[in-house]
């Protein structure tokens, strides 16, 4: 990583402290979102074919720069599994194996899709806004890292 503002600074110490990633996976597509460098605040990056995310990973981010991964897990209303968390297990494992090193959370991510309509119809979206998979994906993706954080910070 380059740094412009100088080697000890807070800010670059902040910097080094890598990112969370946060995904929400789905069978078609993978919502993506990313954490601020002081870990407090989670931010939506869009939504990528899951077939393809692993390259997109790859492509996009080091290891250096992250700091973990949080990925979300399908369950049914009674709590269990379902054929969905199979999915994201196996991407996790994919992702694991990409890099090692990085540790790996699940969360449950149960009504995360309804919580970004209802956070999209709130905020005045147009239905065509409310409607878009790709955009719900993504901000599902920045619930499931928005709580991981929340949890990760309480004192």
């Amino acid at each position: 990583m380059r740094f412009l503002w100088g080697k000890d600074t807070a800010l670059t110490y902040l910097c080094l402290m890598g990112i969370w990633l946060g995904l929400d996976v789905g069978a078609v597509r993978t919502g993506l979102a990313e954490s601020d460098p002081t870990h407090s605040m989670a931010f939506p990056v869009g939504t990528h074919r899951t077939a393809e995310i692993i390259a997109y990973l790859a492509a996009h981010y080091r290891e250096a720069d992250l700091a973990g991964l949080v990925l979300g897990l399908p369950k049914d209303l009674m709590g269990r599994e379902t054929e969905g968390s199979q999915h994201a297990r196996a991407l996790g494992e994919k992702i694991q194996s990409l890099w090692p090193s990085l540790p790996m959370h699940w969360t449950d991510e149960r009504y995360t899709s309804k919580m970004a309509a209802q956070a999209a119809h709130s905020a005045g979206a147009k239905s065509r806004v409310k409607k878009d998979k790709g955009m719900l994906d993504a901000a599902s993706a920045c619930l499931i890292l928005d709580s991981f954080l929340t949890q990760k910070n309480r004192p």
